[in-house]
């Protein structure tokens, strides 16, 4: 590396904060996905213009992006076919013009094709007019008497649960009541002063979804079932819902709408529009669904994680979702390729991307990559190829998920997990070493809340022939909310990152001997609250990434270290967590 590029890595903060809030990011959901902003510094201190990055954890593309930003080509892969999808839409540029011209005319068609399924009354005038959304609620049956609650209305002035049957006075439990069909509660639409205003449930709207119940077009609706074996089926609770299949996850109404939608964008005939289309089509399929949770104050979004569904949601108008995200699109290209474009004398050469497993980098050559920034699936936190089936039902091509490194806690792909996850990393972390060039560098994004993983991951790294001491390590802030219910002792419960950045050597280079040491973990905590001087505005989560970076940097054995650890060392040390912003306090404080 040169001395310029040893003086950007010594800029490079020790914390990194890059909110999820730019055109961007928030143009199309993809579970973990980095902000730009958070991988442009580690490119500019590890690469020069034209050099080549590489992320085989590519996901929806962020780190093609980045590097192209900063002059840089990339070399992005992925076993995710929705990653590679939206990848390809970012990089589709088209003018302004063109793209809300299409939609327009997409979006006419379709309507014309479903007809007046989204027609309603306006109760202040009479007047038809389309629904904006309608709020939908559970109903459930007192196992007692046999009352039958529409939970939304049972909901108090600040939108909670009831606590027991008005009628007979049986405690409500949601998870031992049977639950029966559910309704209609509220519609919103547009006023005669052009205000969203909201309204009782016309004869006209139970018109309408009674036709679309029966509906023939049901049938053509793209839908793929969620098999027994899957994570996210048992975590889901899909077998006791019934919600077995994606396109019952869709009012019918929404799915005739989708569908029609859907048909008229794959009649295009330019392929590059049609690719853009297509682009925000998939990123409205969460909002488009059950999945939508409702709020009092504000709708909550689309629950991305999982396959719940909360008791009160919206089913919104598809078409209007659908301009909305049409103009997130065209922000975000005009910030890529508009008037001050980010992304200067851009080419498709410039980019790759291959759906490939990330331990079979065979279509790149060795010693070929300048730079390596990729973001690993966390353990058991997340499973990207169960939740993309929403998309991939539409796209027509499904994830590999047998070559996805996760972490299985459910069902007989339990039995191994945490080996297979482990042959997984290390077999591509070798692969990074093959194909980087000597003495150049791979950053790795990682956050868990078991030690066991963070050992796997430092062996890994070693094990693969990278240095063993990083030669950076920075706390990724994504702006996440704060961590409440930490007591849980679940995974997935730390909200910052790290970004461990280590080094292949050169040719010729001798590596130190060394081995990982012990360190008992409550003397290991206490140092580092020591050193670090906790602060009150800080969750576990900033102290947990300190300890964790701090034993990185000297090599200690991780494996036996948890966040629930910090959470005991904190009440020793004479704090505690808040319970309702999920930040450290000072235990004499609480009381005032």
């Amino acid at each position: 590396m040169s001395e310029a590029s040893l003086r950007e890595l010594r800029k490079l903060p020790g914390t990194i904060v890059a909110p999820r809030t730019d055109a961007i990011y928030n143009c199309h959901q993809y579970l973990t996905k980095v902000p730009i902003g958070a991988i442009q510094p580690f490119i500019e201190a590890f690469t020069q213009p034209g050099e080549v990055v590489a992320d085989f954890f590519a996901g929806s593309g962020m780190t093609g992006l980045a590097a192209l930003t900063l002059s840089r080509r990339a070399r992005l892969s992925d076993i995710s076919v929705l990653g590679e999808h939206i990848a390809r839409g970012y990089l589709t540029n088209l003018p302004e013009e063109t793209v809300r011209d299409a939609a327009i005319e997409v979006v006419d068609q379709a309507r014309t094709a479903v007809g007046a399924l989204y027609t309603t009354t306006r109760k202040t005038d009479g007047h038809l007019t389309q629904m904006i959304r309608t709020v939908w609620s559970f109903c459930y049956r007192c196992p007692k008497c046999d009352l039958e609650m529409v939970y939304f209305k049972e909901l108090d002035e600040q939108g909670k649960s009831p606590r027991t049957c008005r009628r007979c006075g049986t405690s409500f439990a949601r998870r031992l009541w049977a639950r029966g069909d559910d309704v209609p509660v509220r519609v919103v639409v547009l006023g005669a002063d052009g205000r969203q205003v909201e309204q009782s449930v016309s004869s006209l709207d139970w018109e309408n979804i009674a036709d679309a119940e029966i509906d023939p077009r049901l049938r053509d609706v793209p839908s793929l079932e969620i098999e027994p074996h899957r994570e996210m089926y048992g975590r889901s609770g899909l077998s006791k819902s019934g919600m077995t299949e994606t396109g019952k996850f869709f009012s019918p109404r929404n799915a005739i709408a989708l569908l029609e939608l859907w048909r008229t964008i794959q009649r295009v005939g330019d392929h590059q529009i049609r690719q853009k289309l297509r682009f925000a089509f998939t990123a409205i399929l969460p909002r488009a669904s059950m999945r939508y949770q409702w709020s009092r104050k504000r709708p909550l979004n689309a629950q991305n994680q999982t396959y719940y569904i909360a008791p009160v949601y919206y089913e919104w108008n598809v078409f209007d979702l659908y301009k909305r995200k049409i103009g997130a699109v065209i922000r975000a290209n005009d910030v890529l390729f508009g008037r001050q474009p980010m992304l200067n004398g851009f080419s498709l050469r410039d980019v790759t991307y291959h759906v490939k497993s990330a331990a079979r980098l065979s279509h790149i050559r060795t010693e070929s990559i300048d730079y390596v920034f990729t973001d690993p699936p966390f353990g058991s936190n997340i499973f990207y190829s169960d939740m993309n089936l929403f998309q991939e039902a539409w796209l027509g091509s499904v994830t590999d998920s047998a070559s996805e490194a996760v972490v299985h806690t459910t069902g007989k792909r339990k039995n191994g997990a945490m080996a297979r996850y482990e042959g997984l990393l290390r077999a591509s972390f070798k692969e990074s070493y093959r194909i980087l060039r000597p003495g150049r560098y791979m950053s790795v994004v990682f956050g868990n809340s078991r030690g066991r993983i963070w050992g796997l991951v430092q062996r890994a790294l070693r094990d693969a022939g990278f240095k063993p001491v990083p030669a950076h390590v920075a706390i990724l802030d994504k702006g996440q909310r704060s961590i409440k219910g930490l007591n849980s002792g679940t995974e997935g419960v730390v909200t910052l990152d790290l970004v461990m950045t280590v080094q292949k050597p050169n040719v010729g280079e001798k590596l130190p001997a060394g081995r990982f040491r012990s360190v008992e973990t409550r003397a290991l905590v206490h140092s580092v609250i020591q050193d670090h001087s906790v602060m009150e505005d800080q969750s576990p989560s900033h102290l947990y990434a300190e300890i964790i970076r701090t034993a990185i940097r000297k090599q200690l054995v991780l494996d036996n270290f948890h966040l629930g650890d910090v959470l005991i060392a904190l009440r020793n040390e004479g704090f505690s967590v808040n319970q309702s912003t999920g930040l450290i306090s000072c235990a004499m404080n609480e009381g005032r």
